[in-house]
């Protein structure tokens, strides 16, 4: 037997082998059609690749001329601020010119800011790369402190003005961009001086302490009161207890007023953010993420499987990211349109696209699901890493009941392959998930054993 089984080896070599003086054997015809079929599809892939990577540096080009353009608007005008209120105080010519230059050296300051927190992902909120808010606030800020000067210094609202300017940028540039504000009126006060600034400095500072970590949840109550009770301090001990009159109820009359409209302002400003930045896209996630919205019951009808996939993809996906701290209705929101793209044929971001612009998906729902469709060998996002996760187990245990329903299933041993694949794949190497949260997720995931029955 054993020499039958050399010998069939040894025919097709020489089967195999040209025969000198023949014609080569002709090359087989599926081969070559499958070999051709390989290198379209790869070129079209390429092609899809490189029209994506243009698209982005478009963007990306229009972004950074947006943001100049702001940032140079807001260095102009920001001098011409200074300049005019310096004039209309009766500075004198060599005053207005200082004034001016030290406004826009400050604003140079808080610009340069700006790019230091853009470049370390110092940001705490969305606001990286949204800086049209920012820059009007600031513009807004600088140009009602040429009024403070009118008003009596422990009148003047500046706790609010450090607390807006650090919300819609960040702890850094909030506190450069307050402090140049702050400069102006006292500059432009004769009787200023730097206990006032000081005043200012210290609870405007502790204002962005106390507001700079704001969620979900949005417990504003003791930051306020901290906030106003650090104000209080400041101004009895700069203003008060250098008033050469004996004490009386009016001298506590500006500092009540300064008190309450500083409460005021903050609730106002506090709802403005809430609504544009920490839960500006609460109410469409809520329709979003409901499993009978329009766009799932189109996917339900076209295909159950996939709907079904989309279903358990986006109940895992959501658990996981919950428990994780990672922000969990975009992960359930991807867990539940990832697939969306075959309602126009094939699952591809420009489907996918066409669909959130449609359905007003929210933008930093398409940041992950462009992620994941466009890269998914090298997920970066910790969202894109849950969900990457979340689908490959379910699709790994849905294929599993396919073949067999009633088949007992070992799903730990299924987590850790899935797990170790895909970082033995270097699909993690780019990923902003730490290890500590990797090692947490599949302790998670494994933790789900009762609700994979769910998928037979």
């Amino acid at each position: 037997m054993e020499e039958n089984k050399e010998i069939i080896q040894n025919t097709k070599v020489i089967t195999n082998t040209q025969v000198p003086g023949k014609e080569p054997a002709a090359p087989n015809v599926k081969n070559v059609k499958k070999t051709q079929t390989a290198e379209v599809v790869k070129n079209q892939e390429d092609i899809k690749e490189d029209m994506i990577r243009k698209d982005d540096e478009e963007n990306g080009k229009k972004q950074k001329i947006l943001k100049y353009l702001q940032f140079f608007l807001m260095f102009f005008l920001a001098g011409i601020i200074a300049g005019a209120g310096s004039f209309f105080y009766g500075c004198e010519s060599a005053d207005i010119i200082c004034n001016t230059i030290m406004v826009m050296l400050g604003t140079g300051m808080v610009i340069f800011a700006l790019f230091f927190s853009e470049v370390n992902n110092l940001y705490y909120y969305a606001n990286q790369g949204k800086y049209g808010k920012f820059v009007l606030f600031y513009l807004a800020a600088m140009a009602l402190s040429l009024v403070f000067p009118l008003l009596p210094v422990s009148g003047w609202p500046f706790l609010v003005v450090f607390v807006i300017l650090s919300l819609f940028s960040n702890s850094i540039s909030g506190l450069v961009a307050g402090s140049v504000c702050l400069m102006l009126p006292v500059i432009l006060q004769n009787t200023g001086s730097s206990r006032e600034f000081m005043l200012y400095f210290f609870s405007g500072l502790v204002g962005i302490l106390v507001f700079s970590r704001l969620n979900e949840d949005f417990r504003v109550g003791l930051p306020v009161f901290i906030s106003l009770i650090c104000l209080t301090v400041c101004l009895s001990a700069n203003i008060i207890l250098f008033e050469r009159e004996r004490l009386s109820i009016s001298q506590f009359t500006f500092v009540a007023i300064n008190i309450m409209v500083n409460f005021i302002l903050l609730m106002i400003t506090l709802k403005i953010f809430n609504g544009s930045v920490i839960h500006r896209y609460r109410d469409r996630y809520m329709d979003l993420n409901d499993p009978e919205f329009p766009l799932l019951v189109q996917l339900k009808e076209y295909n159950k499987s996939e709907y079904y996939r989309a279903i358990h993809t986006a109940y895992l996906g959501d658990r996981i990211a919950k428990r994780l701290g990672i922000n969990d209705v975009v992960v359930k929101a991807c867990g539940y349109y990832h697939r969306i793209g075959i309602l126009k044929g094939e699952n591809t971001w420009d489907n996918v696209k066409l669909i959130c612009e449609e359905y007003r998906i929210p933008e930093d729902t398409r940041k992950v699901l462009k992620e994941y469709l466009t890269r998914p060998d090298k997920v970066i996002a910790k969202e894109t890493t849950v969900l990457m996760f979340a689908d490959c187990i379910v699709r790994t245990i849905l294929d599993e009941f396919s073949k067999d329903s009633k088949a007992e299933l070992n799903y730990k041993q299924i987590i850790d392959t899935v797990f170790n694949k895909k970082m033995e794949s270097g699909a993690l190497s780019e990923s902003d998930i730490s290890i500590a949260q990797m090692r947490e997720m599949r302790k998670l995931f494994k933790a789900e054993q009762l609700y994979y029955d769910f998928l037979r």
